[in-house]
Protein backbone atom coordinates (compact mmCIF):
# COMPACT_ATOMS: atom_id res chain seq x y z
CA UNK A 1 0.00 0.00 0.00
CA UNK A 2 1.20 3.60 -1.26
CA UNK A 3 0.57 6.60 1.29
CA UNK A 4 0.17 10.19 -0.23
CA UNK A 5 3.77 11.54 -0.74
CA UNK A 6 4.47 14.57 1.64
CA UNK A 7 3.30 18.68 0.68
CA UNK A 8 6.11 21.15 0.93
CA UNK A 9 5.47 24.79 1.36
CA UNK A 10 7.77 26.82 -0.97
CA UNK A 11 7.32 30.07 0.36
CA UNK A 12 9.80 33.33 -0.08
CA UNK A 13 10.12 35.00 3.42
CA UNK A 14 12.60 37.71 4.44
CA UNK A 15 16.19 36.85 5.20
CA UNK A 16 16.02 33.11 6.27
CA UNK A 17 14.32 32.66 2.99
CA UNK A 18 17.46 31.68 0.36
CA UNK A 19 18.38 27.94 3.05
CA UNK A 20 14.79 27.26 2.41
CA UNK A 21 14.70 27.55 -1.12
CA UNK A 22 17.46 26.32 -1.23
CA UNK A 23 16.59 23.17 0.86
CA UNK A 24 12.97 22.84 -1.73
CA UNK A 25 15.01 22.74 -4.80
CA UNK A 26 17.05 19.69 -3.09
CA UNK A 27 14.14 18.32 -2.12
CA UNK A 28 12.06 18.53 -5.10
CA UNK A 29 15.16 16.56 -6.83
CA UNK A 30 14.98 13.76 -4.26
CA UNK A 31 17.86 14.96 -2.39
CA UNK A 32 15.86 14.65 1.32
CA UNK A 33 19.31 14.50 3.13
CA UNK A 34 20.85 17.60 1.25
CA UNK A 35 17.36 19.27 1.90
CA UNK A 36 17.34 18.63 5.87
CA UNK A 37 21.01 20.15 5.84
CA UNK A 38 19.45 23.31 4.18
CA UNK A 39 16.24 23.29 6.71
CA UNK A 40 18.48 22.87 9.57
CA UNK A 41 20.87 25.37 8.73
CA UNK A 42 17.84 27.95 8.24
CA UNK A 43 16.65 27.09 12.07
CA UNK A 44 19.56 28.33 13.20
CA UNK A 45 18.22 31.75 12.35
CA UNK A 46 14.58 30.83 13.01
CA UNK A 47 14.57 28.51 15.93
CA UNK A 48 10.56 28.58 15.45
CA UNK A 49 9.94 29.02 12.78
CA UNK A 50 6.76 26.55 12.11
CA UNK A 51 7.62 25.79 8.16
CA UNK A 52 11.33 24.59 9.34
CA UNK A 53 9.17 21.90 11.87
CA UNK A 54 7.20 21.23 9.29
CA UNK A 55 9.68 20.58 6.77
CA UNK A 56 12.28 18.99 8.67
CA UNK A 57 9.90 16.64 9.93
CA UNK A 58 8.79 15.44 6.35
CA UNK A 59 12.28 15.57 5.14
CA UNK A 60 13.38 13.25 8.63
CA UNK A 61 10.48 10.89 7.10
CA UNK A 62 11.35 10.80 3.43
CA UNK A 63 14.87 9.48 5.13
CA UNK A 64 13.08 6.90 7.29
CA UNK A 65 13.98 8.53 10.77
CA UNK A 66 10.54 8.02 11.49
CA UNK A 67 10.84 9.42 15.59
CA UNK A 68 12.65 12.25 14.18
CA UNK A 69 9.87 12.91 12.28
CA UNK A 70 7.18 12.85 14.60
CA UNK A 71 8.90 15.08 17.28
CA UNK A 72 9.13 17.67 14.72
CA UNK A 73 5.45 17.04 13.27
CA UNK A 74 4.05 17.21 16.35
CA UNK A 75 5.63 20.96 17.21
CA UNK A 76 3.65 21.82 13.58
CA UNK A 77 0.34 20.07 14.62
CA UNK A 78 0.14 22.44 17.60
CA UNK A 79 0.86 25.17 15.74
CA UNK A 80 -1.87 28.29 14.93
CA UNK A 81 -2.29 28.31 11.64
CA UNK A 82 -4.78 25.98 10.44
CA UNK A 83 -3.56 25.09 6.87
CA UNK A 84 -0.27 23.85 8.20
CA UNK A 85 -1.66 22.28 11.22
CA UNK A 86 -3.91 20.15 9.02
CA UNK A 87 -0.98 19.52 6.90
CA UNK A 88 1.26 18.57 9.50
CA UNK A 89 -1.45 15.73 11.08
CA UNK A 90 -1.82 14.19 7.38
CA UNK A 91 2.18 13.84 7.70
CA UNK A 92 2.39 12.68 11.06
CA UNK A 93 -0.50 9.89 10.47
CA UNK A 94 1.65 8.68 7.62
CA UNK A 95 4.67 8.75 10.28
CA UNK A 96 2.38 6.20 12.40
CA UNK A 97 1.35 4.12 10.17
CA UNK A 98 4.97 3.62 8.28
CA UNK A 99 6.38 3.11 11.55
CA UNK A 100 3.09 0.37 12.25
CA UNK A 101 3.81 -1.26 9.04
CA UNK A 102 7.99 -1.92 10.02
CA UNK A 103 6.65 -3.37 13.76
CA UNK A 104 7.24 -6.81 14.59
CA UNK A 105 4.85 -7.04 17.56
CA UNK A 106 1.29 -7.00 16.81
CA UNK A 107 0.66 -4.99 19.50
CA UNK A 108 2.85 -1.76 18.59
CA UNK A 109 1.57 -2.16 15.14
CA UNK A 110 -1.81 -2.00 16.30
CA UNK A 111 -1.72 0.99 18.32
CA UNK A 112 0.81 2.82 15.72
CA UNK A 113 -2.05 2.45 13.37
CA UNK A 114 -4.15 3.71 16.49
CA UNK A 115 -2.65 6.89 16.17
CA UNK A 116 -2.17 6.97 12.34
CA UNK A 117 -6.42 6.82 12.62
CA UNK A 118 -6.42 9.63 15.21
CA UNK A 119 -4.42 12.22 13.19
CA UNK A 120 -5.99 11.81 9.84
CA UNK A 121 -9.28 12.50 11.64
CA UNK A 122 -7.69 15.90 13.07
CA UNK A 123 -6.47 16.81 9.58
CA UNK A 124 -9.97 16.44 9.13
CA UNK A 125 -11.30 18.30 11.64
CA UNK A 126 -8.87 21.37 10.68
CA UNK A 127 -9.69 21.00 7.14
CA UNK A 128 -13.04 19.48 5.98
CA UNK A 129 -12.36 19.40 2.45
CA UNK A 130 -9.15 17.81 3.12
CA UNK A 131 -9.96 14.51 0.59
CA UNK A 132 -6.85 12.83 1.07
CA UNK A 133 -6.96 12.44 4.61
CA UNK A 134 -10.49 11.18 4.14
CA UNK A 135 -9.34 8.63 1.77
CA UNK A 136 -6.10 7.51 4.01
CA UNK A 137 -8.18 6.85 6.75
CA UNK A 138 -10.50 4.40 5.43
CA UNK A 139 -7.27 2.84 4.00
CA UNK A 140 -6.13 2.85 7.83
CA UNK A 141 -8.87 1.96 9.34
CA UNK A 142 -9.48 -0.86 7.28
CA UNK A 143 -5.56 -2.30 7.66
CA UNK A 144 -6.36 -1.84 11.76
CA UNK A 145 -9.52 -3.93 11.59
CA UNK A 146 -7.89 -6.14 9.44
CA UNK A 147 -4.92 -6.63 12.63
CA UNK A 148 -7.43 -6.77 15.06
CA UNK A 149 -9.38 -9.66 13.82
CA UNK A 150 -6.33 -11.19 12.68
CA UNK A 151 -5.34 -11.34 16.44
CA UNK A 152 -8.36 -12.07 18.15
CA UNK A 153 -8.53 -15.37 16.14
CA UNK A 154 -5.21 -16.34 16.81
CA UNK A 155 -6.07 -15.93 20.48
CA UNK A 156 -8.81 -17.91 19.52
CA UNK A 157 -7.01 -20.59 17.93
CA UNK A 158 -4.14 -20.53 21.27
CA UNK A 159 -7.11 -20.87 23.93
CA UNK A 160 -8.65 -23.73 21.75
CA UNK A 161 -4.97 -25.33 21.86
CA UNK A 162 -4.84 -24.44 25.70
CA UNK A 163 -8.19 -26.23 26.20
CA UNK A 164 -7.29 -29.25 24.13
CA UNK A 165 -4.07 -29.76 26.57
CA UNK A 166 -6.12 -29.82 29.36
CA UNK A 167 -6.66 -33.07 31.68
CA UNK A 168 -10.28 -33.29 32.08
CA UNK A 169 -11.85 -32.66 35.51
CA UNK A 170 -12.07 -35.28 37.53
CA UNK A 171 -15.42 -36.70 39.23
CA UNK A 172 -14.30 -35.27 42.70
CA UNK A 173 -13.33 -31.69 40.41
CA UNK A 174 -16.71 -32.20 38.65
CA UNK A 175 -18.70 -32.67 42.25
CA UNK A 176 -16.43 -29.77 43.82
CA UNK A 177 -17.61 -27.47 40.93
CA UNK A 178 -21.16 -28.29 40.71
CA UNK A 179 -21.01 -27.56 44.94
CA UNK A 180 -19.30 -24.37 44.71
CA UNK A 181 -21.22 -23.06 42.10
CA UNK A 182 -24.69 -23.68 43.87
CA UNK A 183 -22.90 -22.17 46.70
CA UNK A 184 -22.25 -18.80 44.51
CA UNK A 185 -26.18 -19.34 43.37
CA UNK A 186 -26.94 -19.00 46.82
CA UNK A 187 -25.17 -15.66 47.40
CA UNK A 188 -22.29 -17.94 49.68
CA UNK A 189 -19.51 -16.02 46.85
CA UNK A 190 -16.86 -16.44 49.52
CA UNK A 191 -17.29 -19.79 50.46
CA UNK A 192 -17.93 -21.06 46.97
CA UNK A 193 -14.35 -19.77 45.67
CA UNK A 194 -12.40 -20.81 48.76
CA UNK A 195 -13.84 -24.57 48.19
CA UNK A 196 -12.78 -23.80 44.84
CA UNK A 197 -9.22 -22.86 45.69
CA UNK A 198 -8.69 -25.82 47.89
CA UNK A 199 -9.56 -28.32 44.79
CA UNK A 200 -7.44 -26.66 42.63
CA UNK A 201 -4.67 -26.71 45.35
CA UNK A 202 -5.49 -30.80 46.11
CA UNK A 203 -6.67 -31.88 42.10
CA UNK A 204 -4.58 -31.65 39.48
CA UNK A 205 -7.13 -31.65 36.75
CA UNK A 206 -8.55 -28.72 38.76
CA UNK A 207 -6.07 -25.43 37.30
CA UNK A 208 -8.40 -24.56 34.80
CA UNK A 209 -10.96 -23.93 37.51
CA UNK A 210 -8.81 -20.73 38.08
CA UNK A 211 -11.20 -18.49 35.64
CA UNK A 212 -14.47 -19.78 37.71
CA UNK A 213 -12.18 -18.85 41.06
CA UNK A 214 -11.12 -14.95 39.29
CA UNK A 215 -15.30 -14.30 38.23
CA UNK A 216 -16.16 -14.90 41.46
CA UNK A 217 -13.51 -12.71 43.05
CA UNK A 218 -14.65 -9.69 40.41
CA UNK A 219 -18.44 -10.32 41.38
CA UNK A 220 -17.12 -10.10 45.45
CA UNK A 221 -15.40 -7.03 44.76
CA UNK A 222 -18.32 -5.48 42.62
CA UNK A 223 -20.40 -6.45 46.13
CA UNK A 224 -18.38 -4.69 48.08
CA UNK A 225 -18.53 -1.48 45.96
CA UNK A 226 -15.22 -2.08 44.07
CA UNK A 227 -13.54 -2.04 41.08
CA UNK A 228 -12.91 -6.22 40.03
CA UNK A 229 -9.29 -7.41 40.28
CA UNK A 230 -9.75 -7.82 36.30
CA UNK A 231 -8.35 -6.27 33.32
CA UNK A 232 -10.96 -5.42 30.77
CA UNK A 233 -10.28 -7.40 27.79
CA UNK A 234 -10.79 -4.33 25.35
CA UNK A 235 -10.62 -5.89 22.66
CA UNK A 236 -5.50 3.31 -3.40
CA UNK A 237 -2.41 4.59 -3.79
CA UNK A 238 -0.31 6.27 -1.41
CA UNK A 239 -0.63 10.51 -1.18
CA UNK A 240 1.62 12.14 0.73
CA UNK A 241 1.80 16.16 0.88
CA UNK A 242 5.14 17.88 -0.01
CA UNK A 243 7.07 19.98 1.92
CA UNK A 244 5.94 23.74 2.60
Amino acid sequence: MRFFAFLMFFLVAGAFARPINDGNKLYAAGDYAGALEKYMKAREAEPANPMLFYNIGTCQYKLGNFEEAKKELESAVRMPDKAMAAKAAFNLANTHFRVGEKASEPSARIAAWRESVGYLKKAIDLDNDFENAKKNVEIVQRKLKEELDKQKENKDQNQDQNDQKQPPLSEKAKQVLARALQLCKDGKYAEGKQMLENLIAEDETAGQLNGHVQRIDDVIEIKAGRKPKTKIDASNTDNDLEVI
